[in-house]
């Protein structure tokens, strides 16, 4: 169908109104310069290079998400990033171009600049918790009854009347716990706190405001010779509702030094301890999700500035910004902050029925095409 000349006019006339009233703001890239490697195997260049592309693009995204993240998310952000880098590949990749390229011993060096656009990255460490400082993470503490071998006394922190301190296995478990990010309380900086005998331990956990207790026992009984059965059985309790978050029990012969025994418990507990502590960081956390928008067919601005509007009025919109506009096609595209998820989004925006349109949601964007 051909425009008259009046209808040229009024379809300019839109598209300057939304171009004037509606800020722009271009999709979250990131440029950047980055080297990779890659081993060159039988004189293979090609696949020599397709490794060290892959390598620059993960020191891209490394790069940008450290910007993303405080310092105490560091280390679980470097150890959790490979498994998103595998995941993703190359599809947060807008453009590169080789800028140089070197081989030496059997190695293929490349420079590269990358555009790389990092919502995808934004939402992964949102998700996550990463961006949250260590000191907005909940506060741990560790109260885990300790027999060691050749004891015949268990050790308890709490119970002691003087130079308060964890037990080696407490002091070991809130010391990965801390390498991981996690914010562990200091017994030692608030032992005048603690009355001893006269306070359970979630008495105790609320008077040190504490988040989240772990409490249970870690105890060494001799079997054979040298050889002990280690059993740990632990709970986390979420201290404000007094709700059991997770619990565990697990056993092990061994002959080991008890300081490795220790640091086996722990690594075979620890995912099992950390899932309620990301939970209730994620819940304490209002997850910002950027996803895109795209509205075509627009023959009026009142329909389309009704559109946007419902979508800011259901909720779950924080913001909406164009990113482009298309005059030909009478489309307009947006960049949504969501607090919610997209396809709700869009199911709430059909029920107003503002304008017969289809409306799509695929690989992560919307899409509304208004039906004349």
């Amino acid at each position: 169908m051909r425009l008259n000349h009046d209808q040229k006019i009024k379809t300019f006339l839109i598209f300057l109104v939304i171009a004037l009233f509606v800020p722009v703001l271009c999709r979250a890239e990131e440029s950047l310069t980055v080297s990779g490697m890659g081993v060159i195997e039988d004189n293979n260049l090609a696949k020599a290079e397709q490794q060290a592309l892959q390598d620059a693009f993960a020191k891209a995204v490394l790069q940008i998400a450290l910007k993303q993240v405080p310092d105490s998310s560091i280390r679980d952000l470097v150890r959790l990033l490979p498994d998103y880098t595998a995941s993703r590949r190359s599809q947060d990749i807008v453009q590169y171009q080789i800028v140089s390229r070197s081989q030496q011993n059997g190695v293929l060096q490349l420079s590269v600049d990358v555009k790389l656009n990092d919502d995808s990255l934004r939402e992964w460490i949102n998700a996550r918790a990463l961006s949250t400082p260590l000191g907005l993470r909940p506060k741990i503490l560790l109260m885990i009854t300790y027999l060691e071998p050749g004891k015949t006394r268990a050790f308890q922190w709490w119970a002691g009347k003087s130079n308060t301190t964890y037990s080696p296995f407490e002091a070991q478990f809130a010391g990965e716990l801390g390498r991981l990010g996690e914010n562990v309380i200091d017994v030692t900086q608030v032992a005048g706190r603690v009355q001893p005998g006269t306070q359970t331990p979630l008495s105790i956990a609320r008077s040190l405001e504490a988040d989240i207790l772990i409490t249970g026992s870690l105890t060494y009984s001799p079997v054979l010779n040298k050889i002990y059965e280690s059993t740990f059985k632990g709970t986390a309790i979420d201290v404000e509702t007094q709700t059991t978050l997770s619990s565990w029990s697990v056993s092990h012969k061994s002959d080991l030094a008890v300081h490795t025994m220790n640091s086996l418990m722990i690594d075979e507990v620890i995912k099992q301890v950390r899932s309620p502590i990301s939970a209730k960081i994620t819940s304490r956390t209002r997850l910002i999700i950027k996803k895109d928008l795209c509205i075509e067919g627009i023959s009026d601005y009142e329909t389309y500035q009704s559109m946007i509007d419902a979508l800011k009025a259901s909720g779950s919109v924080s913001s909406i910004s164009v990113t482009s506009i298309n005059g030909h096609s009478h489309s307009v595209c947006h960049a949504m902050e969501l607090t919610g998820t997209l396809s709700d989004a869009m199911e709430n925006l059909k029920r107003k029925q503002i304008a017969e349109a289809d409306v799509i949601v695929e690989n992560g964007k919307a899409y509304v095409r208004i039906i004349e």
